[in-house]
């Protein structure tokens, strides 16, 4: 495509939206809102998963050993498990120590006055495992499992069950908004499009006469559906970013202990596929609109 064309075509397009002003004015805000809501979608899912990964790096199996185990052989099976590449850190928690965490308020310490002897402690004594990489779990937790010291095993399995699939049902859910969304601003776009060929439709039959190609009658009109994309992912992203810091701010006043962060190169990401998608919806809006631009002309004529 050469220069002139492609100025002539942005140059037309530019023209149709400011005739139009109304009517892109819709266009664009349909657009921006659904992208808006596609970015919250999706940010939602990155911090979701962000969180669930900070959990999984802090993740700690703690190991209870059988009541009979002495506190040497708990320090010898430690030491062994130092030695294994999955670990990063572990530590022996007699049951002495194990009471004394129970009640470390100084309310509780009130309890311990009753005395609590060897023979009549509850508590087991424990091995607390760091690991080096929480995709190491399972391998970690099927050689323990084999430790004929072993009673026991706690590393919140439930917890990471349940997350990851609260993960994979928002990426469902996501997906679900982005096709119904996109749909909607792709229609929006289409009719747009169509209105603007019904009020130049004596402008398109002379350039079919004259000789314009097909191609050369479309390019105005993908030209103008590109760049009503362009604007509302532009209005979506700025939107999105400015009250992002806002919102973030508000939930972790609700929910203390949920770490949210994303990381400037997923906000650059995030903002990427936020233009991309705007482009998509205003150019496949307008090609859907077009497709049959030579029955449509041929029919006015």
């Amino acid at each position: 495509m050469s220069l002139a064309k492609l100025s002539f075509f942005l140059t037309e397009a530019l023209t149709n939206l400011r005739r139009s002003g109304i009517t892109t004015f819709i266009t664009v805000s349909t657009v921006a809102i659904s992208l808006v809501i596609m970015g919250a979608f999706l940010f939602t899912t990155m911090n979701l998963e962000a969180f669930l990964l900070q959990m999984q790096s802090e993740a700690m199996v703690t190991v209870y050993l059988k009541n009979d185990t002495l506190l040497a052989e708990a320090h010898t099976f430690n030491m062994r498990l130092a030695d294994m590449p999955e670990v990063a850190d572990s530590l022996v928690v007699s049951s002495e120590d194990a009471v004394r965490e129970l009640f470390s308020d100084p309310d509780d310490k009130r309890l311990l006055q009753i005395g609590v002897t060897p023979e009549d402690n509850p508590l087991p004594t424990t091995i607390r495992i760091k690991l080096k990489n929480p995709d190491l779990l399972k391998s970690i937790v099927d050689k323990v499992k084999l430790e004929p010291l072993v009673d026991n095993l706690s590393y919140g399995e439930d917890l990471f069950k349940q997350f990851e699939g609260m993960s994979g049902l928002l990426w469902y859910v996501s997906l679900s908004v982005v096709v119904l969304l996109g749909c909607s601003s792709m229609f929006i776009v289409f009719n747009t499009v169509r209105m603007t060929l019904f009020m130049r439709r004596e402008e398109i039959i002379i350039m079919k006469l004259v000789g314009a190609t097909d191609w050369f009658v479309r390019g105005p009109f993908i030209i103008e559906g590109l760049v009503q994309g362009l604007i509302g992912s532009v209005i979506a992203t700025i939107i999105l970013l400015s009250s992002y810091h806002l919102v973030v701010g508000k939930f972790a006043e609700l929910i203390p202990f949920f770490g949210i962060g994303i990381t400037f190169e997923q906000l650059f990401k995030l903002t990427a596929k936020l233009f991309m998608m705007g482009l998509i919806l205003g150019v496949v809006g307008s090609l859907l609109s077009l497709r049959d631009i030579r029955k449509f002309s041929s029919s006015v004529n």
